[in-house]
C-alpha cells in the first residue's frame, strides 16, 4: 500500500460518517443530542445539559480517535486480501479498503454514540 494513503483512507472514511451522523451539525451538536437523550428520559435534571454534554464530547472523541486506529487496521487487511485474491490490481485493492473503511467508520461510529449513552445512563444510576 502507498504510503499515508491507509491513514487518509481511514480518516475521510471516519469524516464521512461523523457527517452523516452529526446531520449536518457539529461534535458539539450530536454530543448535545445524546445528552438531550439523557436527560429527556429523566435520567438527568434538565440543568445539568452543559456538563452531561461535555462529557458525551470527551467520551466521543476519545471513542473515535480509537475507531481512527481500527479503521487503518481495516484499511490495510482489505487492501492485503484483495491483492491475494487479485495479484496486481492495485485500484481494485484501493476500492476494496474504501469500502471496508466506510462500513467499520460507519459501524464504529454508531457504537461510540451507543457506549456513550449507555455509559452516561449507566453513570446516573449509579448515582441514584
Amino acid at each position: 500500500m502507498p504510503a499515508g494513503i491507509g491513514e487518509e483512507i481511514a480518516e475521510q472514511a471516519l469524516r464521512c460518517a461523523l457527517q452523516d451522523r452529526c446531520l449536518g451539525a457539529t461534535w458539539r451538536g450530536l454530543a448535545r443530542g445524546l445528552a438531550w437523550r439523557v436527560v429527556s428520559a429523566g435520567e438527568r435534571h434538565p440543568r445539568s445539559i452543559e456538563m452531561v454534554a461535555n462529557a458525551a464530547e470527551a467520551m466521543l472523541v476519545s471513542l473515535i480517535d480509537e475507531a481512527l486506529w481500527a479503521i487503518e487496521r481495516v484499511v490495510v487487511q482489505a487492501w492485503e486480501e484483495s491483492l491475494e485474491a487479485r495479484p496486481g490490481d492495485s485500484e481494485g485493492a484501493l476500492t476494496a479498503a474504501r469500502l471496508d473503511a466506510m462500513e467499520e467508520s460507519i459501524r464504529l461510529v454508531d457504537s461510540a454514540c451507543e457506549r456513550v449513552l449507555e455509559t452516561l445512563f449507566a453513570g446516573r444510576r449509579r448515582a441514584a
